[in-house]
C-alpha cells in the first residue's frame, strides 16, 4: 500500500513538473514572431501562383486542413476572407491583403481560436530557367500554452512545411 501511494505521488509530482515547465517555456518565449525561407524553383511563377494561391484545394494538400469555408469573395470569385478548420479543432480565419498576380501574395490570419495573429508573404520573383518563392511570416500568439507547444514543434515549422510543400510539388519538374 505505502508502495502505491508513494508511486502515485511520485507519478503526480513529475506530471505537475511536466506541466509547470512547460508553461514556463511558453511564457518565457517572445509571443511575437519573424522568419522567412526562400528556394529557387525550376517552375514557371504562373504555375506556382496558381498553386499556392488555390485555397479550395488546402485539405487536399495540407493533412492538418481539414475543412475550408469561403466567407467572402471578389466578383470574379476569388476568395478574399476564409476559414480553415484544423485537424485538432477549432478554426482560423484568413483574409486576403494583397494580390499582385505571379509575384506577390499576402494572406493575414485575423482570428484564430489559438490565439494567434500573423500574416504570411509569398513573392515570386522569376530567376530564369525558374522563379525564387519567398515567404515570409509575421505572427504573434498571446496564448502561453500555445507557444510551448509551437517551442517545442519549432517555432518556423509551419514556414518550413508551407515551402517544403511548395517544393516537393515543383521539384519533379
Amino acid at each position: 500500500m505505502k508502495r502505491i501511494l508513494l508511486f502515485s505521488f511520485g507519478t503526480s509530482f513529475l506530471l505537475i513538473g511536466l506541466v509547470v515547465l512547460f508553461l514556463a517555456v511558453g511564457y518565457f518565449q517572445d509571443p511575437k514572431f519573424h522568419s522567412e525561407t526562400s528556394e529557387w524553383l525550376k517552375a514557371e511563377p504562373e504555375d506556382i501562383w496558381n498553386y499556392i494561391t488555390d485555397i479550395q484545394d488546402l485539405p487536399n494538400r495540407r493533412k492538418e486542413v481539414v475543412a475550408i469555408k469561403i466567407l467572402e469573395t471578389k466578383p470574379d470569385g476569388t476568395p478574399t476572407k476564409w476559414e480553415e478548420t484544423p485537424d485538432m479543432g477549432g478554426y482560423m480565419i484568413f483574409e486576403l491583403r494583397e494580390s499582385i498576380p505571379n509575384k506577390r501574395w499576402k494572406i493575414e490570419l485575423t482570428d484564430a481560436s489559438f490565439k494567434m495573429r500573423g500574416s504570411w508573404t509569398y513573392t515570386l520573383e522569376r530567376k530564369i530557367p525558374g522563379t525564387v518563392v519567398t515567404i515570409t511570416e509575421d505572427s504573434e500568439i498571446t496564448s502561453i500554452p500555445v507557444r510551448g507547444a509551437y517551442f517545442l514543434a519549432g517555432r518556423d515549422a509551419t514556414l518550413q512545411k508551407e515551402m517544403e510543400l511548395i517544393h516537393n510539388r515543383f521539384s519533379g519538374r
